[in-house]
């Protein structure tokens, strides 16, 4: 049996004696390998072969710059003033689908210069978030066995890095300038992937609280007032995941809309942005930008949630952005967005 499979990062392509034999990883490398049509001989195999890179650029109203020279970049952030974007690079070729759960050190941009240093070097980070204040970041790692942890690092590298001790989880988000949200794994999967419990604790350690009562599935960017987690719902049964806002301080939980929308607000609140591939045939898909009313954190989402192109285009205000996984800044006229390339071709690879 040859089947394609990303067990180790990418989709390459396996076999697998019948009916007990050990899987076999046959092709290797940056590129990644899609779909299987068998010769008739059974001597070789057609696939479809891919080669991405991803990079991020910033657009102001001074024009369009390419922010990420090296590698393939994933998860910008700017700061709460503007003047910095932070991201990670990732020395590997990304999956499509998965890129963002690669590692890769966290680098800091200068807005107006370009001037990019890492963060902590040579420190590679699956996930991180940047203070209400500015001055740290909380970055999710990982140890010698996979387990996950959480380190705190200054923005102005002025002391190393630390570990908050005793710790196992991932997707840290600030709550406050001292105090961080986490997710840790329950081990249980569901429609949307492994589900997590969410928890809260003190930048010290200390005050760990269990945050709701319900697993989640992966989690997004704290709204930036930030009392609201939006995840991915519909994590076990056979319910459809939903991406959903849930209330950290109580109350019932909104749904937002399909679980292919990615969500991301600027520091100040002022907008947000939704992003979705809406099935069309463009690299990255598309996202738009929303204005918010002053002090709310969500447009009048239908009921129901937003299931359709049409129903984003038609939010008040919304701007439609011909790139993926817009993230905006502090200023409408400033965002991060995604860009690249993909080259495909078919290949014949003899089986031996």
């Amino acid at each position: 049996m040859y089947l394609t499979s990303n067990a180790v990062g990418a989709n390459h392509i396996w076999r697998q004696r019948f009916p007990d034999g050990k899987p076999e990883q046959i092709t290797s490398g940056p590129s990644e390998e899609e779909g299987i049509a068998m010769a008739p001989d059974g001597r070789s195999l057609v696939t479809s072969v891919v080669l991405q890179s991803i990079s991020l650029s910033v657009r102001d109203a001074k024009g369009e710059r390419r922010i990420s020279m090296e590698g393939n970049a994933a998860e910008p952030r700017f700061t709460p003033n503007g003047d910095k974007v932070l991201y990670r690079v990732i020395k590997e070729a990304p999956t499509e689908l998965y890129y963002y759960r690669d590692p890769g050190e966290i680098r800091i941009s200068e807005v107006t210069t370009g001037r990019s240093e890492p963060l902590v070097a040579g420190l590679q980070a699956l996930d991180y978030d940047i203070s209400p204040n500015g001055q740290q970041v909380v970055m999710e790692t990982a140890d010698a066995d996979g387990k996950p942890q959480i380190w705190i690092a200054p923005m102005d590298r002025s002391v190393p890095a630390r570990q908050i001790s005793n710790i196992v989880g991932g997707s840290p988000r600030f709550m406050s300038d001292d105090e961080i949200l986490f997710r840790q794994t329950t081990g249980q999967s569901g429609v949307a992937g492994t589900t997590g419990l969410i928890y809260r604790v003190r930048l010290d350690g200390t005050g760990l609280q269990k945050v709701l009562p319900q697993p989640v599935g992966p989690i997004y960017p704290l709204t930036p007032d930030r009392r609201w987690l939006v995840a991915l719902a519909g994590v076990s049964g056979n319910a459809s995941p939903v991406t959903e806002a849930f209330p950290l301080d109580g109350g019932e939980p909104v749904v937002v809309g399909d679980s292919t929308l990615d969500v991301y607000w600027s520091p100040d609140g002022r907008t947000m942005s939704i992003y979705s591939d809406f099935g069309a045939p463009i690299p990255f898909g598309r996202s738009y930008l929303i204005p918010l009313p002053r002090g709310e954190m969500f447009p009048r989402i239908p009921a129901g949630g937003l299931h359709s192109e049409e129903q984003v285009a038609n939010l008040p205000g919304a701007r439609r952005i011909e790139n993926g996984a817009v993230v905006p800044g502090p200023s409408i006229d400033l965002y991060a967005f995604y860009g690249g390339t993909a080259r495909r071709n078919l290949y014949r690879i003899p089986i031996q």
